[in-house]
């Protein structure tokens, strides 16, 4: 994996390196993660505490930015780098894709493909916290940062 750190202290670069490596070996094949190219990025203004990007835009991406908000804490810095990295995850799987282009009644509509197929909220589901890939991430969020913290 080619990793970049942009913007962070020289003790939070080294943590998050670690905990990229650390948490990439469990949600990826080896042979996956060996041809990865994450940048991280320290964005303080950002409105979200975290965001990952697909730069290449193609099938099966290979290049991604992680934005991070800064926060009180590294904790909370190294939780939300797991959540991105499900992220990753799900790109670079082709478990999502982002920005699908869809004939809507009056033109084209934006959605996502989750799994091979279009994804829309039902009638009750927000469109953000029940898209299956961020339930899959809050939830994955979890259990990897426990594990980040047993292991440290």
């Amino acid at each position: 994996m080619q990793l970049k750190i942009i913007g962070f202290t020289k003790k939070q670069k080294a943590e998050l390196a670690e905990a990229t490596e650390f948490f990439a070996d469990i949600l990826m094949d080896p042979r996956l993660v060996r041809n990865l190219i994450i940048d991280i990025e320290h964005t303080p203004k950002n409105e979200v505490q975290g965001e990952c990007t697909d730069e290449d835009g193609t099938r099966n991406p290979r290049w991604f930015t992680i934005s991070l908000r800064g926060a009180k804490d590294d904790e909370d810095i190294i939780q939300t780098l797991a959540h991105e990295l499900v992220h990753v995850k799900q790109h670079a799987k082709n478990e999502l894709q982002s920005g699908v282009m869809v004939a809507a009644k009056g033109g084209l509509k934006i959605h996502s493909r989750w799994m091979g197929k279009i994804w829309k909220p039902k009638r009750k589901e927000d469109h953000y916290f029940d898209s299956p890939w961020e339930v899959e991430a809050y939830g994955r969020e979890v259990g990897l940062y426990q594990r980040w913290i047993a292991r440290n």
